[in-house]
């Protein structure tokens, strides 16, 4: 794919509480979450993604988790979570989308 093809699906982090998970962030680990993010712009179900529960999906980027829905209809991916691996990363998943 080269550098001038437009995305196909709109990422749009879901409340003030995503974009301050990913404010938070330093460094390399900022970096690796943007550069995820706009990749999943392009391909909203990557290799090694996985499929959480309905549309819901996550990707890891090192020992972070990306959290997302896929909305097919409005060709959008919408961002419920920027997590470190935990017990709770995956804790209230349906409610990130409500």
């Amino acid at each position: 794919m080269s550098a001038n093809e437009q995305p196909v699906f709109e990422v749009r982090l879901r409340s003030k509480r995503v974009e301050r998970e990913l404010d938070g962030l330093q460094g390399v680990d900022y970096d690796r979450v943007a550069a995820r993010l706009r990749a999943l712009a392009r391909e909203p179900r990557p290799a090694g993604c996985e499929k959480l529960h309905g549309d819901i999906y996550r990707v890891r980027v090192g020992g972070l988790r990306i959290i997302y829905r896929v909305d097919e209809t409005a060709r959008r991916v919408d961002v419920g979570g920027i997590r470190r691996r935990s017990e709770r990363t995956y804790k209230g998943l349906r409610d990130l989308f409500h």
